[in-house]
C-alpha cells in the first residue's frame, strides 16, 4: 500500500533538490537585501526538507531516483526563462515572480501528498507533508510582499538612465502578459480534454475561455499605446506552453486531472505575481489605464487560483483511491 506514497515523496524531493540550486541563484542575484536574505534562508530550509523528505523515503524502503518530477523539470527551467525579454535590472522581480509561481505549486504538491498519506492513515508522512507545506506557504507571503518593491525599484534605476526605456518596460510586461494568457488558454483548453474527472475539465474549459477574454484585452490595451503583440515568449508563457506536456510526466492516466489543477493552481498564481508587477510599474509611469486592468485581471487570476485550490483535495483523494487500486 505505501508503494504509491513512495512515488509522491520521490517527487517531492526531485523538486526539492532542484529548487534548492535556484534559491542559492536567486540569492547572488537579489538586488533588495531582503529579498536575498528570504532566498538564502528558504535555501537552508529547503536543504532540510529534502533531507527529512529522503529520511521518510528510506524508512519506507525507498530510495532516492534520478527521475524528474514535473515540479523538478519546471524548477530546472527556471533560471534561464525568469531573464527572457527583460533588462538584467529586472531579474531580481523576474526571480521573485518565478520564486512565488514555485512556492505555490509547492503548496499544492504537498497538499497532494498529505491527502494520499491519511488515505492509508500513514500519519508520519502526512505530518511531514503539511509541515513542509506550511513552510512554502510562509515563505510564498514573504516572496508576494517584496514584488512590486521590486519592480519599482528597477523601473526608477532604469528611469534613471532612459526616461523612453522606462516607458517602454510597461509595454514589455504588457507583451508578456499577453503572451502568457495566449498559452494558458492553450494549455486550460488542452487539460479540459484529458483526464478522467468531468468536472475538472469543466473547470479547465471555464479558465480558457476567461483567459482569452484576457488575452483579447491586453492586446487592445497594447495597441492604445502604440505597440503590437509579440511573438517572443515570455518566461510565465514558456513555462505554460510546457505544461500540457509536464503535467504528464511520472504520473498514472488517473492522476491527469489532480496534475492539471496543480499546474492551474500555480500559473495562477504566476499569473497574480506578473500582474502585480505590471500594476506596480504602470503606476510608477503614470499609467493609471493600464495599471487598472493589471488589477481588474489580476482579481480574475485569483478567482482561478482560489477555484483551482477548492477542487485539489477531492481531486487528489479520487485520484490516489484509482492509483492505490492499481498498486
Amino acid at each position: 500500500m505505501d508503494h504509491p506514497i513512495r512515488r509522491y515523496i520521490e517527487d517531492a524531493i526531485a523538486a526539492e533538490k532542484s529548487f534548492e540550486t535556484q534559491l542559492n541563484t536567486f540569492a547572488e542575484e537579489a538586488t533588495l537585501p531582503q529579498a536575498a536574505k528570504l532566498f538564502e534562508q528558504h535555501a537552508v530550509e529547503t536543504k532540510q526538507q529534502y533531507e527529512d523528505l529522503t529520511a521518510r523515503l528510506q524508512s519506507m524502503g525507498g530510495s532516492t531516483s534520478t527521475w524528474k518530477s514535473m515540479l523538478a523539470h519546471v524548477f530546472g527551467m527556471s533560471p534561464k526563462l525568469a531573464q527572457l525579454g527583460y533588462d538584467k535590472r529586472e531579474r531580481n522581480t523576474q526571480n521573485l515572480m518565478m520564486a512565488f509561481a514555485v512556492e505555490n505549486a509547492e503548496v499544492a504538491m504537498y497538499e497532494s501528498l498529505a491527502i494520499a498519506a491519511e488515505s492509508v492513515d500513514d500519519a508520519e508522512t502526512a505530518t511531514l507533508a503539511r509541515r513542509i507545506q506550511e513552510e512554502e506557504k510562509a515563505t510564498a507571503e514573504g516572496v508576494w510582499k517584496l514584488i512590486a518593491e521590486a519592480a519599482i525599484q528597477s523601473f526608477l534605476e532604469i528611469r534613471a538612465e532612459d526616461v523612453e526605456k522606462s516607458r517602454e518596460m510597461v509595454t514589455t510586461y504588457l507583451q508578456n502578459a499577453e503572451a502568457a494568457e495566449r498559452n494558458f488558454e492553450d494549455a486550460l483548453g488542452s487539460f479540459s480534454q484529458a483526464g478522467d474527472q468531468a468536472d475538472v475539465r469543466a473547470l479547465m474549459s471555464m479558465m480558457s475561455k476567461k483567459a482569452k477574454t484576457q488575452h483579447e484585452r491586453l492586446a487592445v490595451r497594447l495597441h492604445e499605446l502604440g505597440g503590437t503583440t509579440s511573438t517572443a515568449k515570455s518566461v510565465l508563457a514558456h513555462l505554460l506552453a510546457f505544461s500540457p506536456v509536464s503535467a504528464q510526466l511520472g504520473h498514472e492516466e488517473a492522476e491527469k486531472s489532480t496534475q492539471h489543477l496543480m499546474i492551474t493552481y500555480s500559473a495562477a498564481a504566476a499569473e497574480m505575481a506578473m500582474y502585480e508587477a505590471l500594476a506596480a510599474s504602470a503606476t510608477e509611469a503614470g499609467d493609471e489605464t493600464t495599471a487598472l486592468l493589471a488589477r481588474e485581471l489580476q482579481a480574475e487570476e485569483e478567482e482561478d487560483h482560489r477555484l483551482a485550490w477548492e477542487h485539489l483535495p477531492q481531486s487528489a483523494r479520487a485520484s490516489f483511491q484509482v492509483v492505490l487500486r492499481a498498486a
